[in-house]
């Protein structure tokens, strides 16, 4: 938490109107006074004739004491030693983990960080601008760009990442929308609650084609009760803005989803949000080969750099841009944004060569893992996707089963083609799991998503089922994952259904083994 310490207001009842420092260190104290620093404005390390009033009864009523100015002293030393490392070098990870203070980011690195500090590793990297307001779990994302930025980081543009917090996530959203307007590329970071404040402006950043990504650790949304807890429920009531949606099930895949992201949005002038389970990725601590700004830079590309600049809002080249369309021509213009969202999938498949290229990691925007010739697969986004596929290969390695299990990373926009490449020709059974609920409908997203190109593809012969599981960061075990797949094996399966609670109500809930 930031502490706000107003030099001009002074605390004591009797501060003398001039202090004649004595030392060149209480000099240098106070020509710090009025200055920033990531913790609010400097003025808490106070000479010692400016601490006459703070008598022990005083302290004692504001519950300090002795003890505890020296350890705020001991802090403050620490950060300005910090402050000179940043300079000196230019460090460019700093982990909230005391056992790793500061990483280094040479070429082809490992370091031990969680899916927020990946996603803000890039961030930084490749903005100008970041716009931000703390909500769990995503703040550390914000509050880590922060601090990079009053170190005095450099990112790929050679400089410091403007960070501004705002006083809602609406007002950040705005802010976002003006900044990009003017030419920056601007980023932000956000979930659940705070993620809806944003909506307005995300459908004005779509429609007006503006470069921009936001990095969501997924949380549940307030219904009948608040949870800050993980599921997709905020970002799925988000697939309708125009946004391209990409999920990131580890720690890893955040890095190199989060670069690709940036990159595409940025060459193809389409947003993007990019999505991980708030908490189960979020906070997993997990060792990755980090990603160098100077590889980062390299990726860059410079032309469309320049054509958002001239994109740009400017008075010195004035052009119209937002204005209020009649029934005559705006279903038109929303219909010639198409062309925009067709070829969209080839973007992130050769960002993702690109990076393959430089990094070694290979992956798929829609990936498979399991028999090869599998009859009943599990598909499914995020960090369950991880647990599906070590229990579908366990499955097939030691006990033969023809099982599999099909993970989505590009939701939107869908792509039927890729998807049913990814799936096997010999599957007959499908089981789409979600982590989100839509009350009333027929299924929910990634379920309908799966049955629309099923059908359009004239695959009639697929019995596809839905399940909805991990709401509010539920549990999701290997148990239930055979639980699904044992679904799956009934003459009759379970059109829907859930998984990992005991529902004694509507009873929807799949029986779980040991």
């Amino acid at each position: 938490a930031q502490v706000s310490i107003k030099p001009q207001a002074c605390l004591l009842p009797c501060a003398p109107a001039r202090i004649l420092c004595s030392s060149r260190s209480e000099q240098s104290v106070m020509a710090l006074r009025g200055m920033t620093t990531p913790f609010g404005p400097y003025g808490g390390l106070r000479p010692e004739e400016e601490r006459v009033g703070e008598s022990a009864e005083r302290l004692a009523s504001l519950g300090a004491g002795a003890a505890a100015d020296i350890e705020y002293e001991q802090f403050l030393k620490a950060k300005e030693v910090q402050r000179a490392m940043f300079k000196a070098e230019n460090k460019t990870i700093v982990a909230q983990c005391h056992d790793t203070d500061i990483i280094t980011t040479g070429a082809g690195a490992d370091a031990c960080i969680d899916g927020n500090q990946a996603a803000a590793h890039v961030a930084y990297a490749l903005s100008d601008i970041a716009f931000i307001y703390p909500i769990t779990p995503s703040s550390p994302m914000g509050e880590m760009v922060d601090e990079w930025a009053a170190q005095g980081l450099l990112n790929c543009y050679g400089q410091r990442l403007s960070v501004t917090e705002m006083q809602s996530e609406g007002g950040a959203a705005g802010a976002l929308h003006g900044a990009l307007k003017a030419g920056a590329f601007g980023v932000t970071f956000t979930a659940s609650q705070g993620l809806l404040l944003m909506i307005p402006n995300m459908f004005k950043i779509a429609g007006e084609l503006l470069p921009c990504v936001m990095h969501v650790a997924a949380r549940a949304l307030a219904g009948q009760s608040l949870s800050i807890f993980g599921d997709h429920s905020d970002v799925m009531a988000c697939r309708s803005t125009g946004w391209a949606m990409l999920a990131s099930e580890s720690v890893e895949m955040v890095q190199y989803q989060a670069l690709i992201a940036h990159l595409v949005s940025m060459e193809c002038r389409v947003p993007v949000q990019h999505f991980f389970d708030g908490f189960r990725t979020s906070h997993e601590v997990n060792r990755v080969k980090l990603i160098d700004y100077e590889t980062m830079k390299g990726f860059i590309d410079w032309e469309a750099v320049k054509r958002h600049h001239d994109l740009a809002l400017n008075p010195r080249h004035p052009h119209m841009q937002g204005q209020s369309q009649g029934p005559d021509i705006f279903f038109q213009c929303v219909e010639a944004s198409n062309s925009f969202y067709d070829n969209l999938a080839f973007a992130f498949e050769a960002k993702a060569r690109l990076v393959e290229e430089k990094t070694g990691c290979s992956f798929a925007l829609y990936a498979y893992d399991g028999h090869p010739e599998a009859t009943h697969v599990i598909v499914v986004m995020g960090s369950a996707a991880v647990t599906c596929s070590e229990t579908a290969v366990h499955l097939v390695e030691e006990k033969g089963q023809r099982v599999g299990v099909l993970k989505v990373r590009l939701f939107r926009p869908w792509d039927r083609q890729r998807f049913l490449a990814a799936l096997p020709s010999t599957a007959t059974r499908l089981c789409v799991l979600d982590r989100t609920k839509e009350p009333g409908s027929q299924g929910e997203p990634l379920l309908t998503e799966v049955a629309a190109s099923l059908h359009f593809a004239a695959r009639h012969e697929v019995i596809c089922v839905g399940g909805r599981y991990g709401l509010g960061s539920k549990e999701f075990t290997p148990n239930m994952v055979v639980a699904c797949f044992q679904n799956l094996f009934q003459e009759t399966p379970r059109p829907r259904f859930t998984v990992g609670i005991t529902d004694d109500v509507t009873h929807l809930s799949l029986p779980i083994g040991d």
